[in-house]
């Protein structure tokens, strides 16, 4: 989280390096693949700590986003980042007394906005890899140099669903009330324009289904 708001410092690019290497290192492969949501504001470490090192940043729909983390308790019964770790976010006086639906819609934007600043190599959202044609998938992997791959079989694993909640006690988007609907607008209606995921739906259209 600090990286979010300070430079990476030696410490951090070796405490970051040396554990991959490794694990990398007790593995017959020849490739080293991390998903993690953490490292938006450490795209700077990778750079570091592994010069050749591609970084993908993939944006999903913020409405999913958020009933997914829900479902999961955060910002309920655990936080990650807060406002109080990006020095000078307005969003600091506005915390306490925000829901954790106001306060996801805030790390959705955050997240985003934080990756994007620090230069990835690519942005693609999730739709582009995990639906329709997956041209997002195939356009990741021929970045790599070398690489061989099946399509057929790799198009098979992306229809294999992984992270499934076990438990979903909060309704998905069409069902929210309006108020968080228009919280959540009112927070990450920007970002959620910017890539593609449309604008606040009227209050008419809600009422007519």
């Amino acid at each position: 989280m600090r990286l979010i708001s300070s430079p990476p410092t030696l410490y951090d690019v070796q405490y970051f390096r040396l554990p991959r290497i490794w694990r990398h290192s007790k593995q017959k492969c020849l490739w080293y693949v991390e998903t993690n949501y953490h490292l938006s504001s450490s795209i700077p470490v990778v750079r570091r700590a592994f010069p050749g090192a591609l970084v993908f940043h993939i944006v999903r729909d913020g409405r999913e986003v958020v009933t997914s983390w829900l479902n999961r308790f955060r910002y309920i019964t655990n936080d990650h980042i807060t406002p109080y770790n990006v020095p000078g976010d307005p969003a600091q006086a506005l915390w306490p007394q925000w829901n954790p639906v106001q306060k996801l819609a805030w790390y959705w934007k955050t997240v985003n906005e934080t990756a994007e600043r620090n230069s990835p190599d690519m942005i693609l959202r999730f739709e582009e890899i995990f639906r329709g044609e997956k041209k997002g998938c195939f356009a990741i992997l021929d970045k790599f140099e070398g690489i061989e791959y099946d399509r057929k079989a790799v198009e098979a694993q992306l229809n294999v669903r992984v992270n499934l909640n076990k438990l979903d006690f909060f309704p998905k988007y069409p069902e929210w009330p309006t108020m968080w609907k228009d919280q959540f607008w009112e927070i990450a209606g920007e970002g959620m324009k910017k890539y593609g995921y449309g604008e606040r739906e009227s209050s008419s259209l809600e009422s007519t289904g």
